[in-house]
Order: C-alpha cells, then sequence, then structure tokens
C-alpha cells in the first residue's frame, strides 16, 4: 500500500469487504504493508478515482463512497482513511515497509511489531502493493517490499488469526495463476485452514484471498454471501482457489 493510492477504486472495494465483514462480528486488524519510494511518484498511479461518478457504485455502500471522496479532496494518506473510522472497531499497523536491500532495516521485527500491535484482532488484513511473493523477487532485493512473505502469513494463522491479503491478477489464465499458491496452501503449518477467494474487477483484477481458522469460516461465509447477492456482485465474484 502507498499513500498515493488511498481512496481509489481499490480502496473502495477492500474496504467495502472489511466493512462488511467486521458487521458478522469479526474484529479487523489491517496491516497496511505501508511503502514509499519516491522515485515511483512521478508515474500517474493512484489517480483511478473516476469511479466516483460511475452509477454501478451506487447502493454499493453509500456510506463509504462519500468518505473517500472526501479523503481524496484532502491529503491522500492512511492516516485518513484510519481517521475516518470506516471500519468499526478495527485496529491498525502503519509502520514503512522497507526493502530487503536495505540493511538498516529488519523485517523479522518489523512483522513481530505487527503481530503484537494487531494481537487484539480476529482477521488481519495485509494490504501489499503486488501480493504473494513470486519466485523471481528475492526476499533480499529491492522489490521485496511489494510483497508479502509465505512465513508472515502462516506466522499470523498459527497466532490463531484469520487471514485476509490482496493480490494483484497477473495477465496469466486464470487457473495458471493459481498455481502460485499451492506451495503455501500445502504448508504443514496451516492443515486444516480454510481457503476462500474473491476478485474484484474494475480496471484490473484485484484478487482477496482466504486463510481461515474454522472457528471464523461460518461468519467469513455469511459476509461473502452478503456481497455476492448485493449490488456489490456488479464488481465482486467468487474465485475458486
Amino acid at each position: 500500500m502507498q499513500d498515493r493510492y488511498v481512496g481509489d477504486v481499490g480502496d473502495f472495494g477492500k474496504l467495502g469487504l472489511l466493512r462488511i465483514i467486521s458487521k458478522f462480528g469479526l474484529r479487523i486488524g489491517v496491516n497496511w504493508y505501508l511503502t514509499y519510494k519516491p522515485e515511483e511518484h512521478i508515474n500517474a498511479d493512484g489517480k483511478h478515482i473516476g469511479y466516483f461518478n460511475n452509477d454501478s457504485f451506487k447502493d454499493c455502500d453509500n456510506e463509504l463512497l462519500k468518505s473517500l471522496y472526501v479523503i481524496t479532496k484532502g491529503t491522500r494518506s492512511v492516516e485518513a482513511l484510519e481517521d475516518a473510522n470506516l471500519i468499526s472497531n478495527a485496529i491498525y499497523y502503519k509502520r514503512i515497509l522497507k526493502p530487503g536491500s536495505d540493511k538498516y532495516f529488519n523485517r523479522i521485527e518489523w512483522h513481530s511489531e505487527a503481530l503484537e500491535e494487531l494481537s487484539e484482532s480476529d482477521i488481519i488484513f495485509c494490504d501489499p502493493d503486488n501480493g504473494l511473493i513470486v519466485k523471481s523477487v528475492s526476499r533480499n532485493s529491492n522489490k521485496s517490499d511489494k510483497y508479502i512473505l509465505h512465513d508472515e502469513l502462516v506466522s499470523y494463522y498459527q497466532a490463531g488469526k484469520s487471514i485476509v491479503f490482496y493480490n494483484h491478477r497477473s495477465r496469466e489464465q486464470e487457473q495458471i495463476y493459481l498455481q502460485r499458491f499451492q506451495p503455501l496452501m500445502q504448508r504443514l503449518e496451516l492443515v486444516g485452514s480454510e481457503w476462500r477467494g474473491l476478485k474484484f474487477t474494475r480496471g484490473t483484477i484485484r484478487d482477496y484471498i482466504f486463510i481461515l481458522q474454522p472457528k471464523h469460516t461460518d461468519a467469513v461465509d455469511m459476509a461473502i454471501s452478503n456481497m455476492i447477492e448485493s449490488n456489490w456482485r456488479k464488481h465482486f465474484s467468487i474465485l475458486n482457489i
């Protein structure tokens, strides 16, 4: 996540999803996986706010729509999202994640701090720029801050948390794309977990991957059904992971 993305169409989708999950009794913890690279701020990414004028988004969550519109008229930041209290009783972690190439940054300590800060939550939402780390990227590379690591997801689950994480869809066919999650699904530490998936199809496809504690499955399934049966169905569909 980057501050310049705040309030874009992706935010509308993910916050809408988290708001519905919270209504079914689960406390949300958010690790923004917040990054900042000055060299990336010269491009046009983050300007995707034309959805405010798109009628298909009306009556999905009008309160959220209005709040995000106001935020985009000011300083766009995750702090502004937190201050707007968009997710009831949520907990947030926004310490900046730096790449593995930064020898002064300890990612293990960063993750441990996130676990502690979000310890009172039931389900943790992780919002990396790109998603689950891929084979072509080393955890020590300059691009590693754009990804979530397998061990981090396992650690959240072992702490008794359910997880939802963002994953940017590649241009591969869906069945080939989904194979990238198989090594994680086969981790012994995740035996007994329940997996779900949703895709948000506005422009590029944004996927949300769920790794659920069995005790949270019913609540999340009800939340997903609620979305698919509402006006959100124009934008969200089931991902058969």
